[in-house]
């Protein structure tokens, strides 16, 4: 079993741009995951490339940087801050989602 959960759940931002949350969650004990649990990680199934992604969660900086390669060919990729009170977009595809800006967001209820 991998000690790196990704969850996907549909949303939307407070502007109502329908998007996919990827909730991380570290299921260790002791909260601490290694490098090489990034050979076993797997996406979830069933992203929708013709949206955006907000990774979501608790994890180390490298996890964040590997989930953004991974989901480079979605429509965009922000990551959630809450002090922001959104997702600070660092990738993306989409004419009308720019790099740096963010979208304001309440992050969905847990699944």
């Amino acid at each position: 079993m991998n000690s790196i959960q990704l969850d996907l759940i549909s949303h939307h931002t407070l502007e109502q741009l329908p998007y996919q949350h990827l909730r991380i969650r570290i299921t260790n004990p002791d909260g601490i995951i290694e490098p090489e649990d990034l050979n076993t990680l797997q996406l979830p199934d069933g992203i929708n490339a013709t949206l955006g992604v907000v990774i979501d969660g608790k994890s180390p900086i490298w996890l964040y940087c590997y989930l953004t390669h991974e989901l480079h060919a979605t429509a965009w990729v922000g990551c959630y801050d809450p002090r922001l009170g959104g997702a600070v977009v660092v990738e993306t595809h989409n004419k009308n989602v720019t790099v740096g800006s963010v979208l304001k967001l309440e992050p969905p209820k847990s699944v």
